[in-house]
């Protein structure tokens, strides 16, 4: 996905703050501890020239005791004069006890003033001390003191010259630090941003950048008045491939996958990961539905071919679904979903196939989602029944069994169509419940009309491809025999084609456990799957069931394909069902040709229980004509 160029700090805010943050940080810390410590320096050393002052001060009115206990004025001149090399001594004097001038020492700039009264106060940069001199407690005068603070403020200069030459080191490794700090965080961002919008395993952009990609194109178009089209593109079968290859096969099948994609569309349409197999492509701007036609038509031509791969090759077909804006939809969510429901249609319509959204594919989606919740609620309240459709020996015409099939009869609509709701329930997972349900009232009712005094019947049970990947479906059946007591022989499961071979190994598996228990098992719609021959001497069967499209094409045609079904089940030791039976020249057709068992509406149409019970269990065996 292609990105604008922006500058550092829009691309990288974490960076760029903190690289800004500590050298503000660093700075005002600085400066901070700086004025402490000048402050804290000067307090410091002021206090020590001070007490520096008042030892020379205490010195000074020691050595003039004598002199001036005598009033020998000289002797005191010396004594101060031997102080004139005392640092930053600027004046000394000593005063008799009425606060006379007895002698002093001072340079020009700084002299000592007559009276004593006046000798105490400080000038600017001068510190002023006084002593008291004293012979055993008999006051004699006093001594006074002034020390300049040139020392004082050339020390202080020292101080702060070293401290500001610490100051600009610790800045300059601060910088080095922040410098390295941003860009180590810059790299980290990078790469979060770059996991945060890109797909790990196809490079392309993922489900949150294809979605921002989206909304800044849909404000583009709005803007400027043109058409985009928004593509759901999703891989069928992927699972088979990871099921059968491995993970590794699957992730090298999407990245060509992803590339097969990029080299279908234009330069300047976006395509990206949205899904585990599902991928989107932005196609803006368009000139109208047909020019986005033809980018699908270009998408689904692309995956057409066999995708080579280590482990080797395979077919990545995909259904599309298509959606254009502001035709099909205004919004970003009504896009999305109204291409999601195309490609729902395009999935369900046979797959590997285009399927452009038309609005009545949302009124089929709110049935489909309204059926659900009904559906579940038909669960609770038991509004579903199992109704059956008899089976006969074609050859006799005896009733041999049944196929339970399931109905609902909504209280408000009427009946739905197992065609519209069993969908349903395999794509919500109902199936299962229903599945189970479904066995153990069969199962029940057939061994009841036996034990009523009627004749042992088999049961069909159809099955779903949720039903044969639930790991506790085998105890469902083990369970149903069980409390309803038929005999394992007597119910038949019936299995497709396609569900067959969507997992081969996982379906023998499956197959053999329910042989092992003894239960039969019948292809169902026989031919109008993969056709399977190469798998029929490896699946335990125990029938086929000619799909009823096969059965309605008698006698006048269809009888080719038919006889070659008797000939393969014959080879194979396995019965024939056909269904559908509808006609009494196609059930006289079956019959001449040796076919095994027949059903169908001509014969009997599924019937609740109790109308079965009454119909073909209340008297003689019921035959057909």
């Amino acid at each position: 996905m292609k990105r604008t160029s922006s500058s550092s700090s829009a691309r990288f805010p974490i960076a760029s703050a903190l690289g800004s943050g500590q050298i503000i940080a660093a700075v005002a810390a600085l400066l901070i501890a700086g004025a402490v410590l000048v402050a804290y320096q000067l307090l410091d050393m002021r206090q020590s020239l001070i007490d520096g002052a008042r030892v020379q001060a205490a010195i000074v009115a020691d050595s003039v005791t004598a002199p001036l206990m005598f009033g020998d004025e000289d002797a005191t001149q010396d004594v101060l004069r031997s102080f004139r090399y005392a640092p930053g001594l600027r004046a000394v004097g000593v005063y008799d006890k009425d606060g006379r001038l007895v002698a002093q020492f001072a340079y020009p700039d700084s002299p000592l003033p007559r009276d004593f009264d006046t000798a105490r106060a400080d000038q600017d940069g001068v510190v002023t001390v006084t002593e008291i001199v004293r012979h055993k407690d008999r006051l004699l005068g006093h001594t006074v003191l002034r020390t300049g603070t040139e020392l004082l403020r050339a020390a202080m200069l020292r101080y702060v010259g070293l401290l500001a030459v610490a100051s600009l080191a610790a800045m300059l490794v601060v910088a080095g630090l922040s410098r390295k700090t941003r860009a180590r965080v810059a790299v980290a961002e990078e790469k979060l941003d770059y996991m945060a919008h890109t797909d790990h395993v196809t490079q392309l952009p993922n489900r949150h950048a294809t979605y921002a990609r989206l909304e800044a194109e849909l404000a583009s178009a709005r803007a400027a008045g043109t058409q985009l089209a928004l593509l759901l593109v999703d891989l069928d079968n992927f699972k088979a491939v990871n099921d059968t290859a491995g993970h590794a096969a699957g992730d090298q099948l999407l990245r060509k996958v992803a590339t097969a994609l990029a080299g279908a569309v234009r330069s300047a349409d976006l395509v990206g990961r949205i899904g585990g197999d599902e991928f989107a492509i932005i196609a803006a701007p368009v000139p109208g539905r047909a020019a986005a036609v033809a980018i699908a038509a270009n998408v689904t031509q692309a995956l057409r071919h066999p995708i080579p791969l280590e482990c080797g090759e395979f077919f990545a077909t995909a259904s599309v679904g298509l959606c254009l804006y502001p035709d099909d939809a205004a919004t970003l969510s009504e896009l999305v979903s109204s291409a999601d429901t195309a490609l729902y249609h395009a999935k369900h319509g046979g797959r590997n196939r285009l399927a452009e959204f038309v609005p009545a594919m949302t009124a089929a989606a709110q049935r489909s989602a309204v059926l659900e919740r009904e559906l579940r609620r038909a669960i609770e309240h038991e509004q579903l029944a199992v109704h059956y459709q008899p089976q006969f020996e074609c050859s006799t015409g005896r009733l041999i069994g049944v196929e339970a099939l399931l109905r609902w009869r909504h209280p408000d609509h009427g009946p739905v169509s197992p065609a519209e709701f069993i969908p349903i329930a395999e794509e919500s997972g109902l199936i299962v419940q229903l599945g189970a349900w479904v066995l153990q009232r069969a199962c029940a009712d057939v061994a009841a009309w036996e034990q009523a005094g009627g004749p042992a019947l088999t049961v069909a049970v159809n099955m779903s491809a949720r039903q044969l990947r639930e790991p506790g479906f085998i105890d469902d059946v083990t369970r149903a025999l069980a409390q309803s007591g038929l005999a394992p022989h007597r119910l038949e499961l019936e299995l497709t084609e396609s569900l067959l071979m969507e997992d081969v190994p996982g379906a023998i598996a499956f197959m053999q456990a329910i042989r092992a228990i003894g239960v039969r098992l019948a292809i169902d719609d026989f031919g109008t799957g993969y056709s399977s021959l190469a798998y029929l001497q490896t699946f335990p069967i125990n029938q086929l069931k000619v799909d009823r499209s096969f059965v309605q094409l008698l006698p006048g045609r269809g009888g080719t394909i038919i006889h070659a079904v008797l000939a393969l089940a014959r080879g194979f030791g396995l019965s024939v069902v056909a269904e559908g039976v509808e006609e009494q020249r196609q059930l006289e057709w079956l019959r001449h040709a040796g076919c095994d068992v027949v059903q169908g509406f001509l014969l009997g149409a599924p019937m609740a229980p109790d109308a079965f019970a009454a119909r073909f269990l209340s008297g003689p065996d019921e035959r057909t004509g």
